[in-house]
């Protein structure tokens, strides 16, 4: 396993959003790193990774909505950690557009609640807060943005993540002045795909789906470009930078991590390549809806700071990501979801599990 992996031999570590799709994958790594692994969400779909995986190896799981502040205090009153990885939030900029205020109160005011108790109650050492590669204001320009790049967001998704990225700055000011110093910064990543990711209105989902239910999959801006990538990038990318933290490096206050250029791919060319991979496939059926709401064309990332600080690089290009996604779709149904992840997992870092 990698070497930074290691470091976490032991460690008590916090991940919010356990529940998700990319908390499930960070929760299950911590712990086949021998991590002792809590986790603090809203109670997993149904049909989502968690809950079809089963027994991640969590030491401890608990159901709480970060938008209560004072269940959030009352939480990190009672625990202490070597380290928190925070990723509850509402990931989606469709839903955002139905749900804006609940998306604003659950990533802005979810994500101080976090900070604050945290810091108040001396819970933690450091915090690596989750944003995206939407927080920058974008122009839709070729080039990659770099960290210190204005931040933005002309939809309610993006523009709360913009936010989100304001509260990590002043809870990095407020740390700094506190007695104990509390190591806080950010990660940014772009569109993830990997195994076991259910959610609506993403592309490799809705694929998926409509493989297994053998009709065409309908396409909504087939010309935009994704910065597609696979889940393990940039978990790898969030582990490499509590490493640091941990070896109390100088690190910077936030780092992006997006796949390299190799993935410029458009919509219609994944969807046509993901169709390749999975016998019986129908095939596409583009529905471009003038009247939908705003998503970005082209949103690129420069991981040039994330290379240089902590040695981390992207490892799958975007066909490559997509392969080993529907590679797990089928390797789930032939053996488990757990042992589909578990294998990845052991595949990507070189080691068993």
């Amino acid at each position: 396993m990698s070497n930074f992996l290691k470091d976490y031999s032991g460690k008590k570590i916090l991940v919010t959003g356990h529940t998700g799709f990319k908390g499930a994958w960070l929760a299950r790594i911590l712990v086949l790193a021998g991590a002792e692994v809590y986790g603090l969400a809203l109670a997993a779909e149904t049909n989502s990774l968690f809950s079809l995986a089963g027994d991640l190896g969590i030491k401890e799981s608990t159901i709480l909505d970060i938008r209560d502040r004072n269940k959030v205090d009352s939480y990190f009153a009672t625990h202490t950690f070597d380290g928190v990885f925070h990723l509850a939030a509402q990931p989606l900029v469709r839903r955002s557009y139905k749900e804006p205020v609940e998306t604003f109160d659950t990533n802005v005011m979810g994500t101080a609640h976090v900070l604050n108790a945290a810091l108040t109650h001396k819970a933690t050492k450091w915090a690596v807060v989750i944003t995206t590669d939407k927080v920058y204001r974008n122009v839709e320009k070729l080039g990659g943005y770099t960290e210190d790049e204005p931040l933005g967001g002309k939809d309610p998704y993006s523009a709360s993540k913009a936010a989100t990225e304001m509260v990590v700055s002043a809870w990095q000011t407020i740390a700094s002045h506190s007695d104990e110093k509390i190591a806080i910064c950010s990660a940014r990543a772009g569109n993830v795909i990997g195994g076991g990711d259910t959610a609506e209105d993403r592309l490799i989902p809705d694929l998926i789906r409509s493989f297994h239910a053998g009709v065409k999959t309908v396409i909504r801006n087939p010309q935009s470009i994704r910065p597609w990538q696979h889940v393990l990038d940039p978990l790898n990318g969030y582990l490499a930078m509590g490493s640091a933290l941990m070896a109390h490096k100088g690190i910077s206050r936030a780092y992006n991590f997006g796949p390299g250029e190799e993935s410029k791919l458009t919509v219609e060319q994944m969807a046509e390549f993901a169709c390749t991979q999975w016998v019986g496939a129908k095939g596409i059926d583009i529905h471009v809806d003038s009247s939908a709401v705003h998503e970005a064309g082209l949103l690129w990332l420069s991981s040039e700071l994330a290379a240089k600080e902590l040695g981390w690089s992207n490892r799958f290009e975007a066909r490559e990501a997509i392969a080993w996604t529907i590679e797990w779709e089928k390797a789930s149904m032939i053996t488990s979801p757990l042992s589909a992840l578990d294998e990845q997992i052991q595949k990507f870092y070189g080691v068993k599990p």
